[in-house]
């Protein structure tokens, strides 16, 4: 049975990192929906590209999804952090025990205000921003990190390593594999170590 994967988005998201998250996801087969959390589907991201969402935040239901990935981008992360809806589909979620995970500024600037870091023990982010976490999350220089259910990473460099951990988790190691030898990432000791953190 396909697996669903929601990839929220928003005005400021981080262009790189949603490109590569959302392409990542569809190569390996999974049914990727866009949500807008800004109440209307077209939005401008961090660097000028434009889109239109599948559909917009409150419209979706958890219970549909197998994973929830955000991209990061100031102003994106901020919006998401803000979205009583998204917090809603978020804990949702996590009351599910299903994957979420966060890229860049989305670990600090989103999973913290939506209270998703409760739990979480060691994560990564943006490297300028560690010292925003709470106190009960150490911060890990590793490029992805996997800490329970929650999935973390850094940054546009790192979002192809943090979308192949997404794919290893859901759809497993050697589809995981496929895709990073397919885009010519599978030497990287990053890509090896996003494979496998499953």
């Amino acid at each position: 049975m396909s697996k669903h994967v929601l990839v929220p988005v928003a005005d400021g998201s981080e262009d790189i990192e949603f490109s590569a998250i959302t392409d990542v996801l569809h190569r390996a087969e999974l049914n990727v929906t866009v949500a807008s959390v800004m109440g209307r589907k077209n939005v401008t991201l961090a660097h000028g590209l434009k889109l239109e969402s599948d559909s917009l935040i409150g419209e979706e239901s958890a219970s549909k999804y197998d994973g929830v990935f955000l991209a990061g981008g100031f102003d994106g992360s901020n919006h998401f952090g803000k979205s009583e809806e998204l917090k809603k589909f978020m804990h949702e979620m996590r009351d599910q025990k299903k994957l979420f995970g966060a890229i860049c500024a989305a670990p600090v600037l989103s999973l913290g205000p939506l209270g998703m870091l409760e739990g979480v023990q060691r994560a990564t982010c943006y490297p300028s921003m560690e010292s925003m976490f709470p106190p009960t999350v150490k911060p890990s220089t590793d490029v992805v990190v996997k800490c329970g259910q929650c999935l973390t990473s850094r940054g546009p460099g790192t979002a192809i390593f943090f979308a192949l951990a997404a794919v290893s988790v859901l759809r497993g190691k050697d589809v995981a594999s496929a895709i990073a030898k397919a885009l010519l990432v599978d030497h990287f000791p990053e890509a090896q170590l996003a494979i496998s953190i499953a």
